[in-house]
Order: C-alpha cells, then structure tokens, then sequence
C-alpha cells in the first residue's frame, strides 16, 4: 500500500474506531489522529489546504528553504534511505524511502532538515512565528509519564520541554516509516540538538515492550553531550533517560 492515497477524514475514522487511551483530561497520551484533526480544523477555519496554509505561514515565514510537504512518494534531492524494522519482524530491514505519507499528512509527512528544524524551533521559541500569549499557551503543560510512572517529559501543545543538567530545553520528536527525528533547542535558541534515524524500531519486543537496544543508550548519551558537553559531569546531575527514542516517538 506504498502508493495509496489516504484522505484525513479516513484517517480521523481509523483513529476513533481504536480503544480509548484514557478519559479526557486523564493524561498525556500523544496521538496522531489529534493533529489530523488539527489539519481539518486549520482547513475548516481558513478556507484554505492545509500544507498550503502551514507552507505560507510557518515554513516560508521562518525561511526555511528545505521543508516542505512531499507532492509526490519519491524525497526530491539527495537524502538517506530509511530502513524499518518493525521490530523486527521485518527481517532484513526494508527501505521506505518512497512513500505516500499521506497517511502521515498533518501529523508527520513534512520533509526537512536538521538545519532548517534548528532554525524553525529558534524562531518559535524566541516568538517570531506566533505571539507571546501562543507560545505561552503552547508552553503549557503536564506531566508525560512512560507506563511505570517515570516522567519522560512535560508535555504542551506540539511541544515538550526536559530539565538537563545545562538547564531547560524545549521541542518534540517524530517519526514515520523508516525515520525519526528529535530537536532540542533552549529557549533562546542559543543551544541546539536536531537528531535524525534512519533505522527505526530495531529493538525486539517482549512481553508488550521494546526491549533496550545498544542504540537507546548510546543515543541519549550523544544528545547529552551535544546539548551540554561534559557528559561525565551532567551524569552525576542527571540528564536525558536512557531508554528506547521510539517511547518518545509518536
């Protein structure tokens, strides 16, 4: 189904016929199906597409000059493959670089750069894409806990901040079939980590849950360093979990 096109409003009927993750307000629980509805609302309220909409008033307006949503299922330019593993059960991992992502749309199918993700979460977080009260609203949030009860992040509105030993960073993280990203940034976009994968779900699942992969602990020890350098010291003070990225990944 590679080349299958998927119209959001089928994928918001997908997402509201699975189980409930909990009741509203209960607690943080990210699902796609919420920003496909995003998408539909921005449509709804503006008259317009929404990539064209997010396209003029997001990429273009913080001068972004590698993002873009996908027109077609081939990446245009020079790129990685994207392997996937499904943890596994796709044995030797396949490459999904062509794709449709409209099965992502609104919730994931933008194509970038690190760079230009660096750029995009400095311009956010110093206000320059949307006001003061926006991003106070966004900055809004609660506790993430993973399923034992450890607080993973504190989450908002499309964004989430973690206490490092060099101080508060803010951004999300994402994934699709074959990739993955992550972006950190401090609030004045001074210090910044932009990770991207491209071998995803390459752990075995046991009894319900990925088990922990010599990559969960390299990665976080690398993103350590990157966002506040001597790791040896920021580990006696703590810092990012070492733990599957896909528990952060959407």
């Amino acid at each position: 189904h590679r080349f299958r096109e998927i119209a959001p409003e089928r994928l918001v009927a997908w997402g509201l016929e699975a189980p409930r993750t909990g009741e509203p307000g209960e607690r943080v629980s990210y699902s796609n199906t919420n920003y496909i509805v995003a998408g539909l609302l921005l449509e709804k309220a503006t008259g317009q597409d929404a990539d064209r909409y997010i396209d003029r008033h997001v990429i273009r307006k913080a001068g972004l000059r590698r993002t873009s949503f996908p027109e077609r299922p081939r990446i245009q330019g020079p790129h990685p493959k994207m392997y996937e593993s499904l943890y596994q059960h796709i044995d030797p991992p396949r490459d999904y670089s062509v794709y449709n992502m409209s099965w992502g749309w609104t919730a994931g199918s933008v194509v970038s750069t690190m760079d230009d993700l660096n750029t995009f979460y400095r311009k956010l977080l110093t206000g320059k894409l949307i006001g003061e009260k926006a991003l106070a609203e966004m900055k809004r949030t609660r506790p993430w806990t993973d399923g034992a009860g450890n607080v993973i992040a504190n989450y908002g509105l499309g964004l989430y901040s973690m206490d490092l030993p060099c101080g508060t960073f803010w951004g999300h993280d994402g994934a699709v079939f074959g990739a993955g990203t992550q972006s950190l940034s401090t609030p004045d976009g001074e210090r910044q980590v932009s990770v991207a994968m491209n071998l995803m779900k390459y752990q075995k699942i046991e009894n319900g849950a990925p088990v922990p992969h010599p990559i969960d602990y390299a990665m976080p020890a690398f993103q350590l360093k990157a966002a506040c350098g001597d790791v040896s010291a920021a580990k006696s003070s703590g810092g990012l979990r070492s733990m599957p990225l896909q528990s952060l990944l959407p």
